[in-house]
Parts: structure tokens; C-alpha cells; sequence
């Protein structure tokens, strides 16, 4: 539905602005910067902000309920995990640089302590890199097809592993470097690390699909 030049919503309900609409003329690396600096700016919104890769300002409702449980149960469960393996796990609010362009916010996300001792860090910006393993759960509101667009943006920025999680079909699809096509798993009780975090086991029947 276009609602004003320059300006639609996305079929799960996002606000998509152009900014060259908006007067500003700023691309790549620069677009990026002045991103950044207008999200720190609203930090306090309730709204969260993306930056896609052909220079859109992509403007997302908030998480209601389940799906805010279903984030906080995801990072929590990754978040324990590093206590023993290591690495850095982030939820909803980081956002992430892509090295091909845009910054994305996945709903839980782990980077190796390489990685991320790679990369440097400057206070108030997105972090410099895609994350090597992320996860992407489908709210109420959410359509599929801009979720596995994404999912596909990340390995094409150097994920190994993601997760999209369809609660709402008591589905999962498996996202793995160097893999055309996700491994699509009806109705799965668990789901697997891998080898990019080793041990690592999410009850996803548990934590999301049995839960009211």
C-alpha cells in the first residue's frame, strides 16, 4: 500500500522510507553514519530502525506478546551458552553493520570472540560485522518472504548459521554458508548449534511452540 511519495508499508506492516524524499542525498558508508546517529537519537522509541542495503530506512512496529517472550527466551538460553563456550550474544537492540551495506538488528544473534576481537568497536555505532549466527522469529504481524530475504542478506555478509523460526506454523528453516536453500524442519523439538557453536541445544518445542 503507498501511502505518501517515497513512502510504503512493507507486508509485515513496516514503514519504508526513501530518504532521498526526506532531502538527503547521502549514500553508502555516509548514509550509514547519519542511520546511526538518527537511531541514537531515538533511542528511547518504542519503534526499531533497519537500514537495508539499497538505502532504505526500514521503521518496525514493536514486539508484542508472544513474540517478545519468544526473544528474551532465545537470548537468554544463547546469552547461558556463552558463559561456557565464549563468544558474544546480543538480542533485538544491537544492530549490525553489513559488510556489503545496510545494518540489520536480528532477534538474537553470537560472534565468535575472534571475530569480535577483530573488528573495532566505536561507543554509539552499529557493530562493524554480521554476526556468525543469527535468529529471526516470526511475530504475529510478520510475512515470510522479507524474513528469508534477510536471513539470505546475512550469509551473504559471512553467516554461518541462521535460524527463521515460524511459531506460528510450529516451523523452523535452517540457513547455512554455502547452501542455496534452507533445510526447512516441521515441528522439530530442538534445534542444533552445529559445529558453529558446539553444544549448544535450544528446545524450541519448550521455549516456544508449547508455550501460551
Amino acid at each position: 500500500m503507498t501511502t505518501q511519495t517515497g513512502t510504503r508499508i512493507w507486508p509485515d506492516n513496516a514503514l519504508v522510507i526513501d530518504p532521498t524524499h526526506l532531502g538527503i542525498s547521502a549514500t553508502g558508508r555516509e548514509l550509514e553514519k547519519l542511520f546511526v546517529d538518527f537511531c541514537n537519537r531515538n533511542s528511547d522509541s518504542v519503534w526499531q530502525f533497519e537500514l537495508s542495503p539499497e538505502g532504505e530506512i526500514i521503521i518496525m512496529p514493536p514486539v508484542h506478546h508472544p513474540s517478545d517472550r519468544d526473544e528474551g527466551k532465545m537470548f537468554s538460553r544463547l546469552e547461558w551458552w556463552t558463559d561456557d563456550f565464549g563468544g558474544e550474544a546480543r538480542g533485538s537492540n544491537s544492530a549490525f553493520q553489513m559488510p556489503n551495506g545496510g545494518i540489520l538488528m536480528p532477534d538474537a544473534s553470537w560472534t565468535s570472540q575472534e571475530t569480535w576481537d577483530t573488528h573495532p568497536h566505536v561507543a554509539g555505532d552499529a557493530h562493524p560485522f554480521c554476526p556468525d549466527f543469527v535468529v529471526e522469529i516470526r511475530s504475529t504481524s510478520d510475512n515470510l518472504a522479507p524474513l528469508h530475504a534477510k536471513m539470505r542478506l546475512y550469509l551473504q555478509n559471512g553467516a554461518l548459521l541462521g535460524w527463521l523460526i515460524d511459531a506460528r506454523n510450529r516451523r523452523v528453516y535452517i540457513y547455512r554458508a554455502g547452501r542455496a536453500e534452507p533445510e526447512r524442519l516441521d515441528n522439530p523439538t530442538t534445534l542444533s548449534g552445529e559445529d558453529v557453536l558446539p553444544g549448544f541445544a535450544f528446545d524450541v518445542a519448550r521455549w516456544i511452540f508449547d508455550r501460551e
